[in-house]
C-alpha cells in the first residue's frame, strides 16, 4: 500500500464528514506534496492556484510595448489616411477596368473602355486589385475605398516597424523605422492604386531577406503563393523577384570573402535555397491570365514612348521635395555607417545599389528603395547609437503574453469604428461625396453634365486625371479622349493630347479630327487653353466653378 493509501485509509478511519471546510482538505494535500518533496530531496513551489495561467498558444502573444506601436498606427490610420479625400487619378480608371472585368467575367486582351484605343492590345496585370477595387466600391461605396487605402499603407508601417525592432532589439529603432518610411515614401502614400498593393509585398519580401537567417520549409510555399497574387495585382513582382536573386548572390558572395573558395560559395545552403526559391517565385508569376507575356509588359510599359511625357515617372533631383527628403536621408544614412561598428552587408549593400539606381532613374520607384533604407538605418543607427552610449544589445526577448494580445484586438477595433467605414457599417452613416474626394475631383462639374438633356456627341476632351472618375459618374454619353492608362493608348492620339492642353496653334484643328464637340478644362492646369476657347468664335462656355470651365461647340461635328 503507498503512502497516499495509507493516509486515504486513516482520513475514512477518522470518518471526516462531506461539509469538512476545504482548507483543510487543500491544507492536508499541500502537506502530503510536501512530505513527497522532503523525501525525495526536491523543493518545489506550489503556485497560487487562484492565479489564471496564459492558455494563449505562443505565436498570439504579444509584448506589452507592442500596444505603443498598435496606438500610433491606429491614429494614423484614422487622421490621416482612412478619412484622407480620394484624389482624382487613375483610381477610378481601375475601378472602371474591375467593373468591366466583373460585368464580362473575363481579363480584357485589348482595351475595353476607350474608344479611340479600340484594338490595341492590352496585358492587364493588375487585374486582381482592379476587382477588389470595384467590388469594395460596390459594396461599401467612398468609405470602402478609403479604409481600403488606409490598410494598404498602414500594413507596410507596421511590417516595417516590427522589423526594426527585431534587427535592432530597440522600441526607439522601431518607431524611427516606421517614420523613416513614412516620410520617404509620403508622396507615394498620398494616392490610392494599385501600386500600393505592390509596396505591401515588397515589404513583406525585403523585409524577410534582412532579418532571416535562414529560409525555412515554410518560405518554399509561402513565398510562391505570394508571388502568384501578386503578380496578378501589380506588375512590382518582377522587381521582387530581381532582390531574391540578389539576395542569393550576395550570400554566395559573402561566403567566397571569408572562405575564399568558390565551391563554399556555390554550395552554401542559404544561397542555394534562395535561389530555388526565386526560380518557384518566378513560375508562381506564371499563373496568371496572361502567362508569360506580363514579363514582356512589365519592361514594355517603362519604355512606352507616352511614359517620358508622365512627371512622376521623371527621374528623381533636389528640385523635387522627395528627391530632398531622400538626400537628406542618404547623407544620413553616410554618416551612420561611419560610425556603426556593424559591418554593411553585402545583400544591403547591392539592395540599395539597385533600388537607389532604380529611383534616380524614375522618382516612382522610390517606393522601392524606401523600406531597404529604411531597415538599413534602424540596424546602423542603432549600432552606432550603442557604441556611442558605450550599451550592448539586449538579447532578451521581453514578456509576452495573451493578455496584450487581447487589448491590441480591442485597440483595432475601436480604431476601426472611427473609420468612416466604421461609422458606415455601425451608425449607417455613409460619408458624403464632398469629404470622401478631393477639391480636385470635377463633381460639381460632373452633376451638371447629368442635368442636360442632351450631352454633346462625339469624343469628349477632358484631362486624363479626371477621365476615369467622369466615365464613372458622369453621363453614359461622354466618351474621354484618353484616360491615364498611357501606354494603351496610340503614340499619335497621346501626343495630340498633349498640344491640346497646352494651347497650342493647332488645338482647335486637333479637336475637329477626334470630332470633340465637349471639352471640361482645368482652370489649374489648363489656364492657356481655356484663354483660347474663349476667343474662340466656334465654342460657348456652358458651366464654369473654381476648378472647371465646360465649353460646347456652336456647330456641332
Amino acid at each position: 500500500m503507498s503512502w497516499l493509501d495509507r493516509r486515504q485509509s486513516h482520513a475514512n478511519s477518522r470518518k471526516i464528514p462531506p461539509n469538512k471546510c476545504l482548507h483543510d482538505l487543500v491544507s492536508t494535500t499541500v502537506e502530503l506534496l510536501q512530505e513527497k518533496s522532503s523525501a525525495t530531496g526536491e523543493d518545489h513551489e506550489i503556485s497560487d492556484g487562484r492565479v489564471l495561467g496564459d492558455r494563449a498558444p505562443e505565436w498570439m502573444r504579444t509584448p506589452s510595448v507592442s500596444v505603443l506601436f498598435v496606438v500610433t498606427l491606429g491614429v494614423l490610420m484614422v487622421t490621416l489616411f482612412a478619412r484622407r479625400p480620394l484624389w482624382p487619378t487613375d483610381l477610378w480608371d481601375h475601378v472602371n477596368y474591375g467593373a468591366w472585368i466583373l460585368l464580362h467575367q473575363r481579363v480584357p486582351t485589348i482595351e475595353p473602355l476607350m474608344a479611340l484605343s479600340d484594338g490595341v492590345p492590352m496585358v492587364n496585370t493588375a487585374w486582381l486589385a482592379q476587382v477588389v477595387l470595384a467590388s469594395v466600391m460596390d459594396a461599401q461605396g467612398f468609405a470602402g475605398l478609403q479604409f481600403v487605402y488606409g490598410l494598404l499603407v498602414i500594413l507596410p508601417l507596421a511590417i516595417i516597424a516590427w522589423a526594426g525592432v527585431r534587427r535592432s532589439s530597440s522600441i526607439v529603432t522601431g518607431f524611427a523605422t516606421l517614420l523613416s518610411l513614412l516620410v520617404l515614401n509620403w508622396q507615394q502614400f498620398l494616392i490610392i492604386r494599385p501600386q500600393l498593393t505592390g509596396v505591401l509585398f515588397f515589404t513583406v519580401l525585403v523585409t524577410w531577406l534582412l532579418t532571416q537567417s535562414r529560409p525555412g520549409r515554410t518560405a518554399f510555399w509561402s513565398l510562391p503563393l505570394m508571388f502568384a497574387i501578386w503578380a496578378n495585382s501589380h506588375g512590382s513582382f518582377s522587381l521582387g523577384l530581381v532582390a531574391l536573386a540578389i539576395c542569393a548572390f550576395s550570400h554566395a558572395v559573402s561566403v567566397w570573402l571569408r572562405t575564399r573558395r568558390v565551391k563554399a560559395a556555390l554550395i552554401s545552403c542559404r544561397s542555394v535555397r534562395l535561389f530555388l526559391i526565386c526560380q518557384l517565385c518566378a513560375a508562381a508569376a506564371l499563373l496568371n491570365p496572361n502567362g508569360l507575356a506580363v514579363y514582356v509588359e512589365v519592361l514594355r510599359v517603362g519604355s512606352h514612348p507616352n511614359i517620358d511625357s508622365m512627371f512622376e515617372w521623371d527621374p528623381l533631383t533636389l528640385r523635387m521635395r522627395q528627391g530632398q527628403v531622400t538626400a537628406l536621408l542618404a547623407v544620413g544614412l553616410i554618416l551612420l555607417l561611419r560610425r556603426s561598428p556593424r559591418r554593411l552587408r553585402v545583400d544591403e549593400t547591392l539592395l540599395l545599389g539597385f533600388t537607389g539606381g532604380m529611383t534616380l532613374w524614375s522618382a516612382r520607384m522610390i517606393n522601392w528603395l524606401a523600406p531597404v533604407m529604411a531597415l538599413t538605418i534602424a540596424a546602423h543607427g542603432t549600432a552606432a547609437w550603442r557604441l556611442w552610449r558605450g550599451t550592448r544589445r539586449n538579447h532578451a526577448p521581453g514578456h509576452r503574453s495573451g493578455l496584450w494580445t487581447l487589448v491590441n484586438v480591442g485597440l483595432c477595433l475601436v480604431f476601426f469604428a472611427l473609420t468612416t467605414l466604421g461609422v458606415q457599417l455601425i451608425h449607417g452613416r455613409s460619408v458624403e461625396i464632398d469629404r470622401a474626394l478631393s477639391t480636385q475631383t470635377p463633381v460639381s462639374a460632373v452633376e451638371f453634365l447629368k442635368t442636360l438633356e442632351t450631352v454633346p456627341r462625339g469624343i469628349t476632351f477632358c484631362s486624363a486625371e479626371w477621365s476615369g472618375f467622369i466615365r464613372r459618374f458622369g453621363p453614359r454619353d461622354v466618351h474621354p479622349m484618353v484616360n491615364l492608362h498611357v501606354h494603351v493608348i496610340p503614340e499619335e492620339v497621346w501626343s495630340h493630347y498633349m498640344h491640346i492642353i497646352a494651347g497650342s496653334s493647332d488645338w482647335d484643328g486637333l479637336m475637329k479630327q477626334y470630332g470633340v464637340n465637349l471639352a471640361l478644362t482645368d482652370q489649374t492646369r489648363h489656364e492657356r487653353l481655356i484663354r483660347e476657347i474663349r476667343e474662340s468664335a466656334e465654342w460657348k462656355q456652358l458651366y464654369v466653378d473654381s476648378g472647371t470651365v465646360i465649353f460646347e461647340r456652336l456647330k456641332p461635328i
